[in-house]
């Protein structure tokens, strides 16, 4: 497996360069309002919009997952307080409980073992 990744990730860096030497001419890219234009590559521009598209998808997935980890982490404070209350019930039990060599008023006597005609 991880050698199909090496293969995968040397054919995608591969790909990267050779459109970056196949896009070298210059672009002028103007954000009007923000500020004086900028002139760059053209691989540049277009790879800088893919990472910059990338950052603010990962941005809102996180945001979106929000509710999901408050969740998560309420159940994770619950499951642990049960399992403290379940290893105190434990203990008090094993405290109160009669130990197994002394007999027990409720417990029934055992039955004598009938034994055969001779």
């Amino acid at each position: 497996m991880r050698l199909f990744y090496w293969i995968f990730a040397g054919v995608l860096a591969a790909a990267a360069g050779l459109f970056a030497l196949g896009n070298r001419g210059d672009v002028t890219v103007d954000f009007w309002p923000l500020g004086p234009a900028l002139e760059m590559p053209l691989f540049v521009a277009l790879v800088g919009a893919l990472y910059i598209g990338f950052a603010l998808g990962a941005v809102i997935a996180w945001l979106g997952g929000g509710r999901a980890r408050s969740r998560a982490r309420a159940a994770t404070r619950r499951a642990d307080a049960l399992a403290r209350e379940v290893a105190e019930l434990k203990a008090k039990a094993a405290a109160a409980a009669p130990s197994a060599s002394a007999p027990s008023a409720l417990a029934p006597a055992p039955l004598p073992i009938p034994t055969p005609p001779v």
